[in-house]
């Protein structure tokens, strides 16, 4: 029924639940690995091409592996004594890819000068980053060799990320022997600037 989408669907949702294993695999209940890419490359445009300009959201309940995370600090509260603050060691990474896991691009500096060029062009607008990376994607798509890329996101954090330009001071370090130099080079100047008014 998917494969010909005869109700429209607008979007496909998959949840998964279940225990896991490092290598993002499914362990099925008779102890088998299923890898999610499996599951995953099930529903892409080449397999299935009615869903392919429907977004396919997954959302996946599994352990990726044995590591547990560690306390990542310990809060004095005042009468209380001492509160463990359970931070997850991945807490507040964004990770942009140029690809998907296991791809290979082709125009080795195509994302790098789009997300350049998006970023300067975007961020005194106040663009969040996940709007530029919407761009980044759209921008991609248009160019030639767009086809190879994929850009994928993961992110471990709760707020969106803006940009803002530093205010820029202007320092000049000037060695003791080129004072004198210096000093006249600013009386130059400034009867340049004053000689230039007076005219006009």
């Amino acid at each position: 029924k998917l494969h010909k989408n005869k109700k429209q669907y607008d979007a496909l949702i998959i949840i998964i639940s279940g225990h896991g294993d490092e290598g993002d695999v499914l362990v099925t209940s008779d102890g088998e690995y299923l890898p999610i890419d499996e599951i995953k490359s099930s529903f892409d445009c080449n397999r299935m091409g009615s869903l392919k300009n429907c977004p396919k959201i997954f959302i996946i309940d599994i352990c990726r592996g044995s590591n547990v995370p560690q306390i990542a600090s310990v809060i004095q509260i005042k009468g209380k004594g001492k509160e463990q603050n359970n931070i997850h060691n991945n807490n507040g990474f964004l990770m942009i890819w140029s690809t998907t896991k296991g791809y290979q691009v082709g125009d080795l500096s195509l994302f790098s000068e789009t997300m350049k060029n998006t970023i300067i062009s975007k961020y005194k607008i106040g663009y969040p980053l996940s709007q530029m990376l919407r761009e980044v994607r759209e921008n991609i798509k248009k160019k030639g060799g767009g086809e190879w890329y994929c850009v994928e996101s993961q992110d471990t954090i709760d707020y969106d990320i803006s940009f803002q330009q530093r205010k820029r001071s202007c320092v000049m370090l000037i060695q003791k022997s080129d004072l004198t130099n210096y000093k006249k080079w600013i009386i130059r100047l400034f009867e340049r600037i004053k000689n230039k008014i007076i005219t006009s």
